[in-house]
């Protein structure tokens, strides 16, 4: 008698097996940093084998290489540009809505914030597969707004959004312990709300919304 019911069974094991490395790689990146990260230290809070991490993913890269393409670590180029219609926006409202959209993505992903305020220090193969990921994503959303909209003379929009998509990282990442920067607040959703409005200002003044 045939029965598919072990196979089944076995992909089952492992794709929860997989899921619980990948959630421990996570929660260690919150609660201890880009430090304490390791194979011992990964397969510990999974409550796995080590073993296991080199049956799924090859090694301790092929975890990152997993991590690094979930949801919840960096979001995707579709959550930037979803509903932007060339034909009814300009080049600087597009601009502004994709920077405030990702400030409110990053904002909401722990993990995102994490790894913002702790890689300057820790230059790990973690930190460039996360890297990676993110590079590969700013530039789809590049790529897709440069293919829609008109370019403005002039105007260095990869150096502008970089230098302001920069700024909202640093702050998010800064918000998790420092609650005021120069005098301005940058914890609350109040607070934000002031510092994407001065982002829109910036925008406007390098991309007129004519």
């Amino acid at each position: 008698m045939v029965t598919y019911d072990a196979p089944i069974a076995a992909r089952r094991d492992a794709k929860d097996t997989k899921a619980r490395i990948l959630d421990a790689l996570g929660r260690l990146l919150v609660r201890e940093g880009l430090g304490a990260v390791g194979v011992n230290a990964v397969a510990r809070e999974a409550g796995a084998d080590k073993v296991l991490i080199y049956r799924y993913f090859k090694n301790l890269n092929g975890v990152y290489e997993a991590f690094a393409e979930r949801a919840d670590f960096w979001y995707s180029a579709r959550d930037l540009i979803e509903a932007i219609n060339p034909l009814t926006m300009s080049l600087g409202e597009a601009v502004s809505l994709c920077l405030r959209r990702h400030a409110e993505e990053i904002r909401r992903r722990p993990i995102a914030l994490a790894v913002l305020a702790a890689e300057p220090a820790h230059r790990t193969a973690l930190v460039a597969v996360m890297e990676e990921v993110r590079e590969r994503r700013a530039l789809e959303v590049a790529r897709w707004l440069g293919d829609r909209f008109a370019r403005t003379p002039g105007v260095d929009l990869a150096a502008v959004s970089l230098v302001l998509s920069a700024a909202i990282n640093y702050l998010a990442a800064r918000a998790l312990r420092i609650k005021v920067m120069n005098g301005v607040s940058i914890s609350t959703d109040r607070d934000w709300e002031r510092l994407l409005a001065a982002v829109d200002q910036l925008v406007s003044g390098v991309l007129p919304r004519v």
